[in-house]
């Protein structure tokens, strides 16, 4: 302890552990605002530590992803490290290990294993293994046949001499190497044994002086190894403490879980928005604020509690509320006539992007005898219940001084609306309108309407809040609506050309960080720019909004009932 404190100075020191197998998921996000947190509020330090002991999983995509999404939450580590750092320091401590008699080279295969802790249930009589008082030179000798590649995998394990009687499960000779032959991603061939998460974890901890081992109360039982191993070969012993993992409705974070979801073809990739994983939610459009906000409300406790999903989509909404520009779009457009008006006319608009800040600025928007409007808007049979246009029935529409009255409506061939007739009520009085709708005007010549490629409106990806074992049964085959056609006002490519004018925006956009041009279509819901979407500099800074693809998805709904139909 003293030559800890020489070395730290007292400062604390936390550590965020992922093993670089997977994405990162939105329970890890608790794990980093408890490591990154507690370290901000002691004055202290918070390293990311890869734990990069199992090359058969592990892939250099995900410890390049890991980085770049704790920097996308807005932390930045210390120092970043990986547990193979210390290849060459654990090795020597297995050997120590050895030599103090506290470990021993076995040769049982893991069934065997099982059945001597007890069984499947583990409440079978418990007996050593065969191998367990062989000499400690014999063991020495073996591990060291280990180490260069003499046996095949799993012909051989180190296993630690601890004890068997014990109540806990976590002291019945954990395995602490195993024998791989696998190329890693560091190191490449120069390991054939690898030491496992039981036996790496403290003493990493402890040769960075970690001074808080914060942790899920899935480990709770592991602090009592933990301390063990330490003690063990007589090192720096740092605390551990648990607290409750986060778990979510409506969520399914199992690596394994999701690959069998994308092998079914349920999602398309391993971010695809649907999906809970900290890149698939930055892909969907969601800020890291929202992440950040809504893992904080919760608290640090060591109850198990499951938080419904609604929470984070609220977080969603208020950050979005705070930062996405007010767009006027139609998802499914339907062209409106205004009859009354000549076929030249033209007025333009200047519309504020944030009605109630005035920091958002404002765009100059056309208006035109011909409109779109979204053909939700729309019916053409009208109820007492209904306050949006219908035959006869006078709407307001956005940021225009006089409302519209339909005066009649034009069908298609197959019996559908292709086009609604209405008067501009410019001249007289007119009925005050109940309510008012977004509308988009087409003036080619005025880059009017911004047409998206495709609108990606995702839904929950399961019918029920609870995502177990039977969740492949439980997909919802509807949770994905893909809409092409959308239409969008001159503000859309408006902000994104002012965005890209930004040192922060050129820098994004130029890695391809399209997810950061968010957007509220006014009475629709809030939207981002998808990865798909092909949005060159160049097309930008030309005004070539011909050579970029549109491709967004819907991030969350907005506030108010989304299947409010008056």
């Amino acid at each position: 302890m003293a030559e800890h404190l020489r070395a730290t100075g007292g400062q604390v020191i936390t550590r965020f552990p992922p093993e670089p197998n997977g994405f990162l998921h939105i329970g890890h996000a608790k794990a980093i605002n408890v490591n990154f947190g507690y370290a901000k509020t002691h004055g202290g330090v918070c390293n990311l530590r890869y734990d990069d002991t199992n090359p058969e999983a592990e892939e250099q995509e995900y410890v390049d992803s890991i980085l770049e999404i704790v920097r996308w939450l807005g932390f930045e580590p210390a120092q970043v490290l990986y547990s193979s750092d210390y290849f060459q320091q654990l090795y020597e401590l297995a050997v120590r290990l050895i030599e103090r008699g506290l470990a021993y080279v076995c040769h049982c295969t893991g069934e065997q294993i099982k059945e001597q802790r007890g069984g499947e249930d583990k409440r079978g009589p418990r007996f050593a293994c065969a191998h367990r008082e062989r000499p400690i030179a014999e063991s020495l000798a073996e591990f060291q046949k280990m180490k260069e590649g003499r046996y095949a995998a799993n012909e051989a394990t180190l296993r630690m001499k601890m004890d068997l009687e014990d109540n806990n499960t976590q002291m019945w000779d954990l395995v602490a190497y195993r024998i791989m032959f696998k190329h890693h991603h560091r190191t490449g061939d120069t390991w054939c044994i690898y030491p496992t998460y039981d036996f790496t974890h403290c003493l990493c901890d402890s040769f960075e002086n970690i001074t808080h081992s914060l942790c899920t109360k899935e480990f709770f039982l592991s602090r009592q190894s933990y301390y063990w191993l330490c003690d063990a070969v007589e090192v720096y012993k740092p605390v551990q403490w648990e607290y409750s993992r986060l778990n979510v409705t409506n969520t399914l974070l199992s690596k394994r879980k999701i690959q069998a979801l994308k092998t079914a073809g349920h999602i398309t990739s391993l971010d695809d928005p649907r999906l809970y994983t900290l890149p698939a939610l930055r892909r969907r459009g969601v800020p890291p604020q929202a992440i950040n906000a809504f893992v904080r409300e919760l608290g640090v406790t060591t109850s198990d509690t499951v938080i419904e999903v609604g929470r984070l989509e609220n977080h969603i909404r208020g950050a979005l509320n705070e930062c996405a520009p007010r767009i006027m779009a139609a998802i499914h457009p339907l062209r409106v006539v205004l009859e009354n008006l000549p076929e030249s006319h033209f007025e333009e608009l200047d519309v504020p992007y944030n009605p109630r800040d005035d920091s958002f600025g404002s765009r100059r928007v056309p208006f035109t005898r011909t409109l779109y409007i979204d053909r939700s808007d729309f019916r053409d049979v009208d109820s007492p219940d209904y306050f949006r246009l219908a035959p006869n029935k006078t709407v307001g529409l956005n940021s225009l001084a006089h409302p519209i009255t339909c005066t009649g409506v034009r069908h298609a061939a197959d019996g559908s609306i292709s086009e609604v007739l209405c008067r501009y009520e410019n001249e007289g009085s007119a009925p005050k309108p109940k309510s008012y709708i977004q509308w988009v005007a087409d003036c080619p010549q005025r880059g009017s309407p911004v047409r998206i490629d495709e609108v990606r409106i995702y839904n929950q990806l399961f019918k029920s809040s609870s995502a177990d074992e039977g969740s492949m049964k439980d997909v919802d085959p509807n949770s994905l609506e893909v809409v092409r056609g959308a239409v969008a006002d001159v503000g859309l490519w408006d902000s994104i050309k002012r965005y890209a004018a930004t040192a922060v925006g050129k820098k994004e956009l130029g890695e391809h960080h399209v997810e950061n041009l968010r957007f509220q279509f006014m009475r629709i819901g809030y939207f981002a720019l998808d990865k798909d979407t092909e949005l060159p500099l160049g097309a930008i800074e030309a005004n070539k909004i011909e050579d970029a693809k549109l491709i967004m998805n819907r991030v969350v709904t907005l506030k108010e009932d989304s299947k409010k139909e008056a």
